[in-house]
């Protein structure tokens, strides 16, 4: 029997969809069951890969670069504002692993 074509198109959207709706679940449960969420970032990894996606930009920060755990504010991360001049940036620690990610804030310059 010859292989159907499957639209990748078709794929990737389910993808986006799966992904989008496990990153909410993560969040939502995070503070009750913190294994089941980190094991549904690992699927919406998965999911991001085999589609060959990226992850939203919003999602992808939510996610420790170093251990791949989903960052909760305030119970698995911390979060400061720096602002010294040209270089002002936010930047998130991991608590389990004492990741320090920085994410740079464009300024206007007068």
């Amino acid at each position: 029997m010859p292989k159907k074509k499957i639209n990748k198109g078709i794929i990737k959207q389910i993808a986006k969809t799966r992904i989008n709706f496990l990153f909410k679940r993560a969040h939502e449960i995070f503070p009750s069951q913190k294994d089941l969420a980190n094991r549904y970032i690992s699927l919406a990894r998965k999911y991001a890969q085999r589609a060959k996606i990226k992850i939203p930009p919003i999602w992808k920060k939510r996610i420790c670069h170093k251990c791949k755990n989903f960052l909760y504010p305030g119970l698995n991360c911390r979060i400061r504002l720096h602002s010294l001049g040209k270089a002002t940036h936010i930047s998130m620690i991991c608590l389990d692993c004492n990741k320090i990610t920085r994410y740079y804030i464009k300024t206007k310059s007068i």
